[in-house]
């Protein structure tokens, strides 16, 4: 299909990016042309034939991003009228436009953007892929099929604490009256194999269920920004964990600490050669991170979820490349957004955690086309003690995706399907 955008407009650019990710989407074609007539759609204001324009917007996002506050675009859920700009919402959703322009109010003592601040919050959208219900009203006014592919797993296992079984696990054995537990986790201990130094038990039981995962490590120990606790380990003392995730085909990547080191500091202190990254306890601000991680040597990063809440955080199911509002153009790295978390579940939604596999699955099962689901599972939730129904959901999940043939994507497959020509 002949697409035609005037240039020169504050619009040309973000419809454009937009079009680029329909693109990859439905697995179509378009091709940019230079007059209006010789275009199947057209955006030109001055034109007859135009599809409708949200002039406002767009002013907005070059000279008055405050405007852009949910609050003030959204003064209600996002329409799917055909008959509106279907490429702005989709372009302010994508990108997390609702946190391009905020107060310290909004972030939490982690400096996250608060679920409790956003329109999924306000609306109760959270489990709503707002994104492919717009791109879906596209398509279908314009007559376009496309093809839509089966959703699939990104699997991935932050490991932020090796060593702190004994106390914890411990902890749970005593006042559980479990002494031969307590004995155990001691003698492994003395055996200089702490419970939670399981990375051999997480790929045992994912090469069970045919899944291939990937490892985020923290390079720096001991208390950190926003006194957060980074590593209990050393990452030059566990060169052999991670020789064993890549001898075992499976994937390393950096889990940036909080930390006044930039990444590519870190990168080069944890000798870590992939490109791909997830923020710490996702100690992550959108707009801000996004220009950090394009500086830097990393192709993807996966930190774009909410603490508090599964689902959509950018009300998208797919990876994608953010835009660069002041450049006009896309970043140069992909973004794979994350959808579940064992700690969301557990810590901030306090679930019962015989109902945490069914959610997931759920969740799948209304949103099977079209979407890269992140699942994270730290390493000390696979334990057979503090947290040992939280192994068993895993495995459930595990099963479902293995029974149903569900693909599970690595960092470099979303890196190689999703970057835009721009």
């Amino acid at each position: 299909m002949k697409v035609y955008i005037k240039e020169n407009t504050n619009y040309y650019a973000p419809i454009k990016y937009v079009l680029k990710l329909i693109e990859k989407n439905r697995k179509l074609t378009f091709s940019f042309v230079d007059s209006v007539e010789n275009a199947d759609i057209s955006w030109d204001e001055h034109h007859p034939s135009s599809e409708p324009i949200d002039i406002s917007f767009y002013n907005n996002l070059i000279e008055n991003r405050e405007l852009l506050k949910h609050e003030n675009y959204f003064s209600e859920e996002p329409t799917l009228d055909p008959k509106q700009d279907l490429i702005a919402p989709i372009f302010y959703l994508v990108n997390c436009l609702q946190e391009i322009s905020t107060s310290p109010e909004d972030f939490d003592n982690f400096n996250r953007f608060k679920y409790t601040h956003s329109y999924q919050y306000k609306f109760k959208n959270i489990e709503r892929n707002l994104v492919e219900e717009l791109m879906n009203v596209f398509c279908t006014k314009h007559n376009l099929t496309g093809k839509k592919t089966k959703s699939r797993f990104f699997i991935s296992h932050d490991i932020d604490t090796i060593y702190g079984s004994l106390l914890q696990d411990g902890f749970w054995a005593v006042k559980n009256l479990k002494i031969g537990t307590l004995l155990h986790l001691i003698t492994l201990e003395l055996m200089r194999k702490p419970h939670w130094r399981n990375m051999d038990k997480i790929i045992k039981i994912n090469d069970e269920y045919d899944v291939k995962t990937t490892f985020f490590w923290l390079v720096n120990k001991g208390k950190g920004t926003q006194d957060v606790m980074n590593a209990d380990y050393k990452i030059n003392k566990e060169k052999d964990l991670l020789e064993l995730v890549a001898n075992s085909n499976n994937t390393n990547g950096l889990h940036k600490s909080c930390s006044t080191m930039s990444i590519n500091e870190e990168l080069t202190k944890g000798n870590i050669s992939n490109p791909y990254n997830r923020y710490h306890f996702l100690n992550f601000k959108a707009h801000s991170d996004w220009k950090k991680i394009s500086d830097s040597d990393l192709e993807f990063d996966g930190s774009l979820g909410f603490a508090e809440h599964y689902g959509f955080r950018n009300s998208y199911g797919k990876a994608f490349q953010p835009f660069n509002v002041d450049e006009k153009k896309p970043y140069d790295f992909v973004e794979a957004p994350l959808h579940f978390m064992d700690g969301t579940f557990h810590k901030y939604m306090k679930m019962p955690s015989q109902n945490i596999a069914k959610t997931i699955i759920n969740f799948y099962e209304k949103n099977n086309e079209n979407c890269d689901f992140s699942l994270l599972w730290h390493n000390t939730y696979f334990t057979n003690y503090k947290y040992n129904s939280f192994l068993e959901e895993y495995k459930k999940v595990l099963s479902y995706l293995y029974e149903n043939k569900i693909d599970c994507v690595t960092p470099q497959h979303l890196i190689d399907e999703n970057k835009l020509t721009w």
